[in-house]
């Protein structure tokens, strides 16, 4: 094996552990729900699952409901600045964003007149995963 390759795995296997608790909810998540389809999406695994209801980010796993796919790559992108919000934060990332978000999510509805995204773990979200909202 290359330098370079020992070097990827060493940093995939850091990482990996830095965000232990998200990425063993993800692999559970993922084993529960059985997506239909998973790739590689800039370093992470993306799922499309029927059985998610919205989506979630887990560490490196990133699992979406299969009918949320759209041209633009929205969804994916900003579940991606979730994933970066994890590896920025760590073992602190299920606390300071991934409760609140849940919270958040399971509080928030359409007719309140205040967009999803206006809350910091999404707003964060957004601009870690380059999605502009109107």
């Amino acid at each position: 094996m290359t330098m370079k390759g020992l070097k990827k795995r060493a940093v995939f296997l850091a990482l990996w552990l830095w965000q232990l608790p998200q990425n063993l909810a993800g692999l559970l998540m993922v084993a529960i729900l059985r997506p239909e389809d998973c790739y590689d999406f800039e370093g992470v695994r993306l799922c499309y699952a029927s059985r998610m209801r919205g989506g979630i980010s887990l560490g490196r796993y990133l699992i979406v409901r299969d009918t949320m796919q759209d041209y633009t790559g929205r969804t994916e992108r900003h579940e991606l600045g979730h994933a970066r919000q994890s590896r920025l934060l760590g073992p602190l990332y299920l606390l300071v964003i991934g409760l609140p978000s849940l919270l958040w999510a399971a509080w928030w509805h359409a007719g309140r007149g205040v967009s999803y995204y206006s809350f910091y773990t999404e707003r964060w979200a957004d601009k870690l995963g380059g999605v502009e909202r109107c």
